[in-house]
């Protein structure tokens, strides 16, 4: 499989941004812009009610959401409405997930290919991936890092790449490499790529190392962008003002890529789904 390319496209042309206020009240926001980054919007509307607890957008309209009690939830957007599973609006994945406290909540992420990542207090790295397609867990707890004590957030913004913030606001980039050689790789950054994030919040990507983020000093809604080919930062835009009120601000992971689309997710599941398992299994210490 080739590499990330120097090129950022956004494959319909336009982002899904999800604002969840403390209400529990879910919206869909038009981000027309998510390859460049400029103060452009779409439609908006409200698609859900009762979201208490962190929501996670995934790819292609999975959606995530943990409640209050810990139960991780499965949900697929169609553009229109929720689908059905088995007559259910969601599907249970498992119990225990503790994301929803203001110490934990930035702790866990998803990339463009749905794999969830999160960090413990302990700090420990896993990747977790569920199968769309045959809706099952395909990898679990898959320990990709251990001491990572430093980091009080992290966010996944591409295929397999996941920054981690520590509290002086700096920024490290590591990833799995699984474009130079017979066997993927891990990489573990020995310095930052970026630093002066520790007033953001509401970390989430549109995929091919892009980010969102809230000033949560004036709740404006910036976003970045990093091009991993030449190693250069666009550095923050202001794409929307009076996001400080909002319980969390995510956006669908697979917006926008630096990866052939042909390999990407879609909304019925993965199209490369082994090879996602495969490099997982690779990299992983157990």
């Amino acid at each position: 499989m080739p590499g990330p390319s120097t090129t950022l496209s956004a494959r319909y042309g336009l982002a899904p941004v999800y604002p969840c206020d403390t209400a529990g009240d879910l919206y869909c926001f038009e981000h027309s812009t998510p390859a460049t980054g400029t103060f452009a919007w779409g439609q908006s509307y409200q698609i859900g009610a009762g979201w208490q607890g962190r929501v996670l957008a995934g790819p292609s309209g999975w959606t995530f959401s943990i409640t209050t009690g810990g139960e991780l939830r499965l949900l697929h957007y169609n553009g229109t409405t929720w689908d059905s599973f088995n007559g259910n609006e969601y599907l249970v994945l498992g119990q225990g997930w503790s994301y929803t406290a203001a110490n934990t909540r930035y702790r866990i992420s998803v990339d463009e290919d749905g794999v969830i990542y999160t960090l413990d207090a302990a700090g420990n790295l896993k990747a977790h991936y569920f199968n769309f397609t045959a809706q099952q867990w395909a990898v679990q707890g898959a320990l990709l890092a251990t001491g990572l004590t430093q980091y009080n957030a992290i966010v996944a913004t591409s295929r397999g790449v996941v920054y981690a913030r520590n509290a002086a606001g700096a920024m490290y980039r590591y990833y799995i490499n699984f474009w130079s050689g017979p066997t993927a790789t891990w990489f573990t950054p020995a310095s930052p790529v970026t630093t002066g994030w520790q007033n953001l919040k509401n970390f989430s990507s549109a995929g091919g190392e892009t980010f969102y983020a809230v000033n949560q000093n004036n709740g404006n809604l910036l976003w970045y962008s990093y091009n991993p080919v030449t190693n250069a930062w666009k550095n923050a835009k202001i794409i929307g003002s009076g996001w400080n009120s909002e319980q969390d601000v995510v956006v669908q992971t697979n917006a926008c890529s630096r990866f052939p689309w042909d390999t990407a997710c879609n909304s019925f599941g993965m199209q490369d789904g082994g090879a996602v398992i495969t490099r997982l299994n690779q990299v992983k210490k157990n």
